[in-house]
């Protein structure tokens, strides 16, 4: 018999089997010990909660197994394939939000220090795109040694920025599902009329009038979308997302991580919003200065319908 068991630290989900009543030992998602209750009705009633049992052994029962998590090792409690997969997809979703708010955080201390955004894009005085805002916000990301090798009046695939293409990748622009030697990135900005980034230049925080916590700074997109390089000038356009989430088309938000999109507010918060979100929401959620009636917790409700 299996029961559901929330985790005190992090509030996540796990099925677990009877049998491991009163047990003690790491939470899958976020690694802090955790000591399961002594269930009704279990099978095993030794090893009461707060006894931790050092000798005890956690092995496969039934497709249930426990990894213990160590330096570089991966724990989970895994009930039949649907409780793997959730396990892989709430990490994958954590990893994710943690890079989004990093990136919105260093993209928040340049729009301190200058006001506005950064453009999506750097030109050079004949109007050719040069390199993305993923360049211009090294420093933000204490990357100042990477920043100070590209040469900024050069494409970001010419000259000596192509040997930098392959040999360095900040590791805040990778998707944990990418590969570890991948240069490119599913982290995007999303532009265009009505966004924070219309052809006319870049808004600023204080230019959001929807409010900080309501409107969406940057967001994944496909994983078929990936740029060739992080460097390379490429951003989601509004008017090809429409507000869909993982459509069939493949050209709305979404489609990194499994069941939805990662995505961090101007605020500088970071949330999974499922791909059963109204397109009418996202859009809102996109536009800084929409004046759609959204709720105040409107990504809090909207997170918290994932599974």
């Amino acid at each position: 018999m299996t029961f559901l068991f929330t985790c005190p630290h992090c509030q996540s989900q796990t099925e677990v089997e009877d049998e491991y009543s009163g047990r003690t030992g790491d939470c899958v998602v976020c690694g802090r010990e955790i000591t399961m209750p002594e269930f009704a009705g279990s099978r095993r009633m030794g090893n009461r909660p707060g006894k931790r049992n050092k000798s005890a052994i956690w092995f496969v029962a039934a497709g249930l197994a426990l990894l213990l998590i160590g330096a570089g090792l991966i724990a989970a409690v895994q009930v039949g394939s649907r409780t793997a997969k959730k396990i892989r997809t709430g990490r994958q979703r954590l990893s994710s939000i943690k890079n989004l708010e990093k990136i919105a955080s260093a993209l928040n201390a340049y729009a301190a220090d200058h006001g506005v955004y950064p453009a999506p894009y750097t030109v050079d005085a004949a109007g050719r795109k040069l390199h993305s805002w993923r360049v211009t916000i090294l420093p933000y990301l204490d990357e100042d040694g990477l920043y100070n090798q590209i040469d900024k009046d050069v494409p970001w695939n010419e000259g000596e920025n192509q040997m930098l293409l392959y040999s360095q990748t900040p590791a805040v622009y990778r998707h944990p599902e990418s590969s570890s030697w991948g240069t490119g990135t599913v982290y995007h900005l999303v532009t265009g009329a009505g966004t924070l980034f219309p052809s006319t230049g870049p808004l600023g925080p204080r230019q959001v009038t929807d409010g900080a916590t309501k409107t969406i700074l940057l967001a994944e997109g496909q994983m078929n979308t990936m740029t060739e390089s992080w460097m390379e000038p490429y951003d989601l356009d509004i008017g090809s997302v429409g507000g869909l989430i993982n459509p069939p088309s493949g050209n709305g938000l979404g489609g990194a991580t499994d069941g939805g999109v990662c995505v961090a507010t101007v605020e500088g918060s970071g949330y999974f919003l499922p791909d059963t979100t109204p397109p009418l929401t996202v859009q809102a959620l996109i536009t800084p200065t929409g004046g759609e009636p959204l709720s105040d917790d409107v990504l809090d409700e909207w997170a918290s319908t994932q599974p």
